[in-house]
């Protein structure tokens, strides 16, 4: 393993609500900030591997003109001069965009995406794009051709996948927030096994456009961030109705970054507990355990639930094949035309397309028919609670040459929940030999502003989500 070290110097700030208020009131320029972010990248990049591009030069540009607009009182919002990060399959204007592919290497594209256009116009300053297992495919943090992304809390372990260069950067405190997609939990995975705080929203609830897909009808996409104070005000400034992304929802609903609270009086939270404690490591268990017991003592009422569905041993064919069906539309044509294809494309790709070629038409119907079935026998529980507590994952961070079959070990926490498109929350509560654990949060259709609610109290009884690993930048 490579040295890990920590550094001192610089006073960063700790939250986007800190930097925001340091930077309006003229204590901290959005350059020095953006600066200390760069040097960070700098230093560490060759130890976690989280970036494919950094864009020091327009990081430094867009810094010197927010400074400007501060200077001349238009401040745009909360996050104006805040330094974010964007996964690589996020289109940025000018920027190089991968999607972790040889393929993509020189891709360029010539518009940002609507989640990047939106945080763009909120005054954020883009770091760089970060590394990820090609075309989102995987939970691992491998990639063949910009090589694996590193674990800060440990540099042999895998920081989960597929956003895994944007939690890494997070969590060794390469920039304040960052992007994620999430299709199968490739927010929620990374951002639990190091150790910061990942949402997945309601499905159509943030634009896909621009942003190039896995598997259309689960995608999704959101913020990483440290806290999830900091997560609500990413969220409000990415939400928006799009009529370019056919999922898009046009409905009111409650700004996220409102109604923050640190007590859960009368709120209902549900175990379900023949599925939360199954085939989970001790540690885990435990520290889910310990949680349920901060949840009652912030006022909320704890109670078992029953969703069949979940109950017994889950049945995923239905979520591949949808999820392998659509990937193998997105990316066969590409594919086909590639030369040298079998070693252009990693493991994982050809995997996946190898599989979905078995997937026929009228299995991928069904499936889709199976899915209206069994978002209303999930979503049903919410009429007795108001969000479910699981494990993020059954596992802390396995090593990086774990088999691509153990990666796969407990995702039984993040599949069903994509497959019904209902928001969910991972947040750190605790560890287990020096590794973070997560706990996740699910909740009914749009109701993101109760789940960040309730994951804001838990952060403001805990510490868990302010613990520093190894390899972190202070300056």
């Amino acid at each position: 393993m490579a040295p890990q070290e920590k550094t001192a110097g610089f006073d960063c700030p700790k939250s986007i609500f800190e930097a925001s208020n340091r930077l309006s009131e003229g204590s901290l320029s959005v350059e020095a900030l953006t600066r200390h972010y760069l040097a960070g990248i700098d230093r560490l990049q060759p130890s976690l591997n989280a970036f494919i591009t950094i864009t020091k030069e327009e990081a430094l540009r867009t810094a010197s003109r927010l400074d400007e607009e501060l200077r001349s009182n238009r401040r745009r919002g909360p996050l104006h001069g805040i330094p974010i990060v964007y996964k690589d399959n996020f289109d940025t204007a000018g920027v190089t965009t991968t999607v972790g592919s040889e393929i993509f290497r020189n891709r360029v594209p010539t518009e940002n995406a609507a989640a990047v256009e939106r945080l763009s116009r909120a005054g954020v300053v883009m770091l760089g794009k970060t590394n990820m297992n090609e075309f989102a495919a995987g939970p691992s943090g491998t990639n063949q051709a910009f090589g694996d992304i590193h674990n800060p809390w440990d540099l042999d372990r895998s920081p989960g996948g597929t956003s895994s260069g944007t939690a890494s950067a997070v969590s060794a405190g390469l920039c304040v927030a960052g992007t994620g997609t999430d299709t199968g939990g490739s927010i929620r995975i990374p951002a639990s096994w190091t150790g910061v705080s990942g949402i997945r929203p309601t499905s159509g609830r943030v634009s896909m456009t621009g942003i190039f897909p896995r598997a259309t009808s689960l995608d999704c996409c959101g913020p990483i961030a440290r806290s999830v104070a900091d997560l609500a005000l990413l969220l409000s400034a990415m939400i928006s109705a799009d009529a370019r992304d056919p999922r898009s929802v046009n409905s009111p609903v409650e700004d996220p970054a409102d109604g923050l609270a640190t007590e859960l009086g009368g709120v209902r939270l549900g175990i379900i507990r023949d599925y939360t404690f199954r085939d989970i490591d001790p540690m885990v268990g435990k520290a889910i355990a310990d949680s349920i017991s901060v949840f009652e003592s912030l006022g909320a009422v704890v109670k078992t639930v029953q969703i069949p569905l979940l109950g017994n041993k889950l049945d995923y064919r239905s979520v591949f094949n949808i999820l392998l069906f659509e990937f193998n539309q997105v990316i066969r044509s590409t594919y086909n035309s590639t030369l040298n294809r079998e070693t252009v494309f990693g493991p994982v790709v050809q995997s996946d397309l190898r599989r979905s070629a078995q997937i026929s038409t009228d299995a991928y119907h069904e499936a889709i028919d199976a899915r209206t079935k069994q978002t209303d026998e999930v979503r049903a529980v919410f009429s007795e609670v108001d969000a479910l507590i699981t494990p993020t994952m059954a596992t802390t961070a396995p090593l990086l040459s774990t088999s691509l079959e153990e990666f796969d070990r407990g995702r039984q926490f993040m599949l069903p929940f994509n497959f019904v498109g209902l928001p969910s929350l991972t947040i750190p509560c605790g560890f287990s030999d020096g590794l973070p654990i997560g706990l996740q949060l699910v909740c009914d259709s749009m109701n993101e502003a109760l789940l960040l609610r309730i994951g804001h109290a838990f952060q403001s009884a805990t510490d868990h989500h302010k613990a520093e690993p190894p390899l972190y930048w202070n300056g």
